[in-house]
């Protein structure tokens, strides 16, 4: 539980911001995709719970969106920050002698 709470303290303020401005934007479909991202983050208790919310983000730019120039730098910190975090919990996961 304690990684699905820092993943969410960390990726839901930037999500909800993206949200924001992809419906500001009119990109319903974009929009959508990170709300859902942003749902599942928060239902995650956890940590295999947290691997579709993160495979989802990782998976954003094969899924073909294009970004504004408002939207994009949004998008770059939240991938950043998934990855990052992502080394994190894999780091931790590893055993330790």
């Amino acid at each position: 539980m304690e990684h699905a709470t820092s993943i969410r303290n960390e990726l839901s303020p930037l999500l909800d911001l993206l949200i924001s401005q992809l419906d500001a934007e009119g990109s319903a479909t974009q929009r959508a995709y990170f709300a859902r991202i942003r749902r599942c983050l928060e239902q995650a208790h956890h940590d295999a719970e947290l691997v579709t919310s993160m495979r989802e983000l990782y998976s954003t730019s094969a899924v073909g969106f294009s970004f504004s120039n408002d939207a994009s730098p949004l998008i770059d910190r939240i991938l950043e920050k998934a990855e990052r975090l992502a080394r994190d919990l894999e780091g931790e996961s590893q055993p330790r002698h």
